[in-house]
């Protein structure tokens, strides 16, 4: 650079800008309360979609039941999906500027939302969609033990369910993710909140996601 302003002399050469970094400046109480509570949900709701969602079994058939983690059903993967989403967004919302950083908490906002109305609806439908006659890992564990065919299984079942006390419990799994998605989005608000603070005057201060550090041109 020093040869061309030699060669060059009175010329003004451009002024070059240093790639953005992630920005390492103490955030303020509004941003870190979002980052706190959104990596928190997201986390919570990853872990309640690998636990138990649901246990079908017959109380008169002691240790014959089958119990399902949420990775084994869809609802339980489209959680985990979810809390894997707001991770990755929880980490680049520290390297966006500000229409990004705007649109990635809407996108936390709608993960949560969607998480927890699934959870909420598992817990509520369970014993409708997982009974002890439809389940055919249960039927498949009676008719091995009983020396019967699995149809034979499912008719007996059927007549005779509620003398045998059929049960369909609803494990730990979507209450920790409805948990987590509860944060998650009381996450995102704050951090929504926070974003459009910075268009207005009094947030102007508000240290923004890149730093930028010109160097200079001679």
């Amino acid at each position: 650079m020093a040869f061309l302003v030699r060669l060059y002399p009175g010329a003004r050469l451009p002024r070059m800008e240093a790639e953005p970094r992630m920005d390492a400046s103490r955030p303020s109480n509004l941003r870190l309360a979002g980052f706190v509570l959104t990596a928190a949900g997201a986390l919570a709701m990853g872990v309640g979609s690998l636990l138990t969602w649901v246990t079908v079994g017959i109380a008169d058939a002691a240790g014959i039941a089958t119990v399902s983690p949420g990775t084994d059903l869809a609802a339980g993967v489209f959680t985990l999906i979810c809390a894997v989403v707001i991770l990755v967004v929880v980490i680049m919302s520290r390297m966006v500027r500000e229409r990004t950083r705007t649109a990635l908490a809407i996108v936390v906002i709608v993960a949560g939302t969607l998480s927890t109305l699934l959870a909420a609806w598992f817990i509520k439908a369970a014993p409708d969609y997982y009974s002890p006659v439809d389940d055919e890992k249960l039927v498949a564990a009676l008719a091995a033990a009983y020396g019967r065919t699995a149809d034979a299984v499912r008719v007996a079942l059927t007549n005779v369910i509620d003398e045998l006390g059929g049960y369909t419990h609803v494990g730990l799994g979507p209450w920790i993710v409805i948990v987590g998605g509860i944060l998650t989005i009381v996450g995102g608000v704050l951090t929504l909140r926070w974003a459009r603070s910075l268009r207005t005057p009094k947030g102007a201060g508000e240290p923004t996601p890149f730093e930028i550090q010109p160097t200079s041109g001679a």
